[in-house]
């Protein structure tokens, strides 16, 4: 009881102190009257202000009631606790959000108002979530693969946040979370060559002759603290900071886009209620805010319109979810436009840019199913989608492939017939699906068609990451799956291995050529 009382008190004296140095703000705060609105209009305006509009068939009712809407409450300052949402956070975070006003401290809506927003949804929303669609059966067993297991820590629960081929020097990179991280390098053999204790979970690598470059997130459970780092490694194992206070960095891109002949660097600040995209410039590393969102996942330089200038595409996955094209106007100006929208239950959770079409621009490979979020179920729109591009930078869906808990998809022609195949991991899957659909092998048959394979071994383990390279450089593209037990003992009972212990990552090595 003392300790909540303190809780409280302490919340209130910062959030007063916050308010207290704004008082222009807060004597412009008008009190809202009811609007005389339905709860459709009602959820369009509000609900639809700072992300694509929600349908209530996007979510079963329980979900919309008790992880959805009362978040939504929060940020309309209608929650029911108001100190409940800063319950856990560190001082520092704390004081950021307060500062930023994410939670306001005064209602925006009236709750009668609120009231019909609450009964829109739950009337509308259907009692369990959709099925999903029917499609073909999925094949168990890949003809031109075979599977190699990196066990990885000894007696460890697996927990690889990083996976990454280095074909130039034939080995492979794994990085371990745990309360000692790891950054691990091992031999096509699967020998360990090398071992680097690394400050906090990494979540990105860029490989250099002689050096290598590592995101650090600091905390990789979802916070706003700015504990991350961007740093170089040399050959004799010495940390160089090249980044630091980044928050909850995810990915890092590089290339000269003010075109000065320097480096410059693209950042996913992806952090939690709070985030950003930002450039770097040259070697002064001064930074450019390109957009002030959480969420944004990864990002590729390229040259999107042809005027040889290097544009940047992004995507975002909190917040306003969707693909965004900052075109490169010279000088380090940049002009944003969004491609796509998608909303924001969505989970968006990678994309690929790749010409599926051959016409000579760049379409987007697209998955959606991140469910660690308010709304964990499993969802018919979650999937693999292919986006292609009208050669004028518009965006139109070609395909799409349902599997629940998409996480990531990477395009390569794995069969050497040509076209570009698809492999595909999936952190939240459908167990009661046969085979396990947590790695599928999408293989191009033409005019939109696939067929579609996993292995035995995808029950093995729950993949967050992936890479795709020829690691062997024998003119095939080879596949690494990294394997992440969130809920530690709970996962591995789930996995139904008995006493052994699942593999940290597994190899399907390409027996194309």
């Amino acid at each position: 009881m003392f300790n909540r009382l303190f809780f409280i008190v302490a919340i209130a004296l910062l959030i007063w102190n916050c308010a207290g140095s704004n008082s222009e703000q807060a004597e412009k705060y008008v009190p809202p009257v009811p609007s005389n609105k339905s709860g459709a209009e009602l959820a369009q305006t509000y609900c639809g202000s700072c992300h694509e509009f929600p349908k209530p068939e996007l979510l079963d009712k329980k979900t919309w009631e008790r992880g959805v809407l009362p978040k939504m409450a929060y940020r309309l300052g209608v929650g029911a606790d108001p100190f409940q949402v800063y319950a856990g956070m560190e001082p520092e975070e704390l004081q950021i959000l307060s500062v930023a006003g994410v939670y306001p401290e005064k209602p925006v809506i009236v709750q009668e108002d609120w009231t019909k927003i609450v009964q829109y949804y739950l009337e509308n929303a259907p009692e369990k979530p959709l099925p999903q669609a029917k499609k073909g059966k999925v094949n168990l067993g890949l003809t031109n693969f075979s599977v190699k297991k990196l066990q990885g820590i000894a007696n460890k629960i697996p927990s690889v946040t990083l996976v990454k081929f280095n074909p130039a020097q034939k080995n492979i990179y794994v990085a371990w979370r745990g309360q000692q991280n790891f950054l691990k390098q091992y031999d096509l053999n699967l020998t360990q060559k090398d071992s680097l204790a690394v400050p906090s979970p990494l979540s990105d690598i860029d490989i250099k002759a002689n050096q290598l470059r590592v995101l650090a997130m600091g905390l990789m459970d979802p916070n706003d603290q700015s504990k991350g780092q961007l740093l170089s490694i040399n050959p004799q194992k010495q940390f160089n900071p090249i980044l630091s206070s980044l928050q909850r960095p995810v990915q890092a891109s590089f290339g000269d886009l003010n075109q000065d002949g320097k480096e410059d660097i693209v950042l996913c600040n992806f952090g939690h209620e709070l985030g950003k995209l930002v450039w770097y410039e040259g070697d002064a590393n001064i930074e450019h805010v390109l957009k002030q969102l959480p969420g944004a996942r990864n990002t590729f330089i390229k040259d999107m319109n042809g005027d040889n200038r290097p544009d940047i595409v992004v995507l975002m996955t909190q917040a306003r979810e969707g693909v965004f094209v900052f075109y490169n106007q010279g000088n380090g100006n940049f002009d944003e436009k969004q491609v796509l929208s998608f909303p924001s239950v969505y989970g968006s959770s990678y994309m690929e840019l790749v010409d599926f079409n051959k016409d000579g621009f760049m379409d987007i490979l697209y998955t959606n199913g991140d469910n660690a979020d308010l709304s964990i179920s499993l969802k018919s729109y979650h999937g693999i989608r292919i986006f292609l591009n009208d050669k004028k930078g518009n965006f139109k869906q070609s395909y799409f492939y349902p599997m629940f808990g998409a996480s990531k998809a990477m395009a390569a022609d794995f069969d050497l017939d040509g076209d570009l195949d698809i492999a595909a991991i999936s952190y939240f899957i459908d167990s009661n699906q046969k085979p396990n659909e947590g790695f599928l092998l999408l293989d191009n048959q033409g005019n939109n068609t696939f067929n579609v394979s996993t292995i035995e071994e995808a029950k093995q383990g729950k993949w967050m990451v992936m890479d795709v390279a020829d690691m062997d450089a024998d003119g095939d593209a080879d596949i690494i799956l990294g394997s992440f037990l969130r809920r530690g003992m709970a996962d591995l009972q789930d996995l139904n291995m008995g006493k052994t212990l699942p593999p940290s990552a597994i190899i399907l090595e390409n027996k194309k050529k």
